[in-house]
């Protein structure tokens, strides 16, 4: 069965729906059973049966099913946001004492969290240079850890996915990838030797901008313990939520077609001004890691970082962002709306942490949204007349 059929059929039991052809939304926190019995079954394997919805919910039990077949996974957890997911598969993977291997230019939220609330509990973490191939420099013999990140947040750096698996594996440590860019439309990690697969959901799989969505797919021992985890940490994901992400995900395919063309599109224009120096697209042939993206993705995302040609001053990259129309400045992305933001960082830390991966205060990240591609190339032909450049 293909993809697109996959997230129209995959999971649903109309049957069980009265012919519902949409999964209803089950507002209830709280299952009651006719016998003694039946409580106390359910409430032996809450995570089988519905008992109480932080365990399980079935508007949410229907997006799982589909997230989860989509990824190639035994099961999935969704959850409230997507570091809700993050957190949920570390806290899964380690323990006082271990130490976690991350990639350098892993999502900001991650890597505060584990400075700010690991560091705290006993675990260390090293950064691991984006383009590694070989992690026998940063592996420890307690390492129980590698996080992946491909394309890599800001950089888009491209990890080679078999390869470094395979090493942690040989280790015993627990791989972890998140795969918020590509979706499972055009990358499926567990294919490639992850273990664990996060998502920021909130992104292209909900699509509309209008919830937060984390999702978590793997199998075996290490779903249960993501399970006990996720409930434990009661980032439970709502029915609302689930049944609005449940309307997002049946247009990803026609939606993920749509910004890979847009996206390319722009990201091409762009590689072409005279004020542009680099434009950091793993979908762009000339990009470092393209050749490796190639084996391994099937097509790309909307989201890519630009570098401009060295401004006059902060207050000439500034009045860039703000004269455009049609894109705004905003955190998120994979929405049907354009972003942009620039890559600057007042902070001396993640100032250095981007310096080391190549990111300068001219580089910006966009998100090609669906409006018309024509329109927003001649938003930001305006936008680049005005901006002034060194020399």
């Amino acid at each position: 069965m293909q993809t697109q059929t996959r997230i129209l059929h995959e999971g649903d039991d109309r049957s069980a729906q009265h012919g519902a052809v949409n999964p209803p939304v089950y507002y209830a926190s709280t299952f009651v059973f006719p016998t003694v019995q039946a409580y106390y079954e359910a409430g032996a394997d809450p995570f089988q049966h519905y008992f109480y919805s932080r365990d399980r919910n079935p508007t949410v039990r229907a997006l799982e099913d589909k997230l989860a077949a989509l990824e190639g996974a035994e099961g999935c957890i969704c959850s409230a946001s997507g570091m809700g997911a993050i957190t949920a598969a570390i806290f899964a993977a380690v323990k006082a004492g271990d130490h976690a291997l991350v990639v350098d230019t892993c999502y900001g939220p991650t890597r505060r969290f584990m400075e700010r609330m690991l560091a705290g509990l006993g675990v260390q973490t090293t950064y691991y240079p984006p383009d590694a191939t070989d992690l026998g420099p940063w592996l420890q013999p307690n390492t129980r850890l590698v996080y992946l990140e491909s394309p890599g947040s800001l950089s888009f750096h491209i990890q080679d996915f078999p390869a470094l698996t395979a090493q942690a594996r040989r280790h015993g440590a627990v791989t972890i990838a998140d795969n918020s860019w590509a979706t499972p439309l055009f990358l499926q990690p567990h294919r490639l030797g992850v273990d664990i697969v996060v998502h920021s959901g909130t992104k292209y799989i909900a699509g509309h901008s209008d919830l937060l969505l984390g999702v978590l797919t793997t199998g075996g021992e290490h779903l249960r313990r993501a399970r006990e985890v996720s409930v434990m940490l009661g980032a439970t994901l709502g029915p609302a939520e689930a049944y609005l992400a449940l309307r997002g995900l049946r247009t990803l395919p026609v939606r993920m077609a749509q910004h890979q063309a847009s996206g390319l599109a722009v990201a091409r224009w762009l590689q072409a001004h005279p004020k542009v120096r680099r434009v950091l697209h793993p979908g762009l042939p000339d990009f470092p890691g393209h050749a490796l993206a190639q084996t391994q993705f099937s097509g790309w995302s909307s989201l890519f970082s630009v570098e401009l040609q060295a401004s006059l001053s902060p207050e000439q990259r500034h009045r860039f962002v703000e004269s455009l129309k049609l894109f705004s400045i905003g955190v998120s992305w994979g929405g049907y709306e354009s972003l942009i933001i620039p890559i600057e960082s007042h902070d001396p830390v993640v100032a250095a942490a981007r310096a080391r991966v190549g990111l300068n205060n001219d580089c910006y990240r966009l998100c090609i949204g669906l409006e018309d591609t024509g329109d927003l190339i001649a938003d930001l032909a305006q936008a680049l007349d005005g901006y002034q450049v060194e020399g």
